[in-house]
């Protein structure tokens, strides 16, 4: 029951991230998720292995993820996404018909493994599609950032599936991987800011060494 509610919870914070112009409060509902997200693990799979890796998600993904790309927000003085390629009614109109999908698809599907809950592959899949969606809607590069880590939230959530099989080593490493992946996202952000006065990733086709 517990691990049902905190999936729910998960896919739903998504769709308010979709619905969210404000990048602060972007950042916040992501943080919420990976919040719940860590609670995951232990729900699926109780032991020392879950115990860790809910920590190190805590640590990485519900603080230093969120206060970098705070950072970022400041440093660049943006505060909203003002004109998204898909508009936010739409983006949410989309973003539940992938859902519907992402539920369509799980149900045919035939797993090598047991599920421990019936929504965990469908909430999976539809906040990977959540992230996605963000992810090729929107132009700001801070909005991106978030887009691929709810993505990431998403593959995080399809893994726990071999929780008991995959090497901590390897878990804790794609966590690091992902804290790099926004570092470096956070340098590129400034350059194309200090660059053209704007963290639009459309400018990134005028960058040159």
């Amino acid at each position: 029951m517990w691990l049902e509610l905190a999936l729910i919870l998960i896919v739903f914070l998504g769709v308010v991230i979709l619905g969210s112009s404000r990048l602060g409060t972007m950042i916040q509902l992501f943080a919420a998720q990976s919040l719940v997200l860590s609670a995951t693990p232990w729900l699926v799979h109780p032991g020392k292995h879950a115990v860790v890796l809910a920590v190190g998600t805590v640590v990485i993904k519900v603080l230093l993820m969120p206060n970098l790309l705070f950072w970022a927000m400041r440093h660049v003085s943006i505060r909203r996404e003002v004109q998204p390629l898909i508009g936010y009614g739409k983006t949410l109109l989309l973003g539940g018909f992938l859902i519907g999908a992402a539920f369509l698809i799980s149900s045919r599907m035939d797993l090598p493994v047991r599920e421990t809950s019936n929504l965990l592959v469908p909430c999976a899949f539809s906040v990977i599609m959540i992230g996605f969606l963000l992810l090729v809607s929107r132009f700001k590069a801070i909005t991106q950032v978030v887009g691929y880590l709810v993505m990431e939230n998403g593959i995080f959530l399809f893994a726990l599936l071999l929780l008991d099989k995959t090497p901590l080593l390897v878990e804790m490493g794609i966590l690091l991987d992902i804290f790099v992946g926004v570092l470096v996202m956070g340098i590129v952000i400034n350059h194309i800011n200090q660059e053209f006065g704007s963290a639009s990733t459309v400018n990134l086709t005028n960058l040159r060494d």
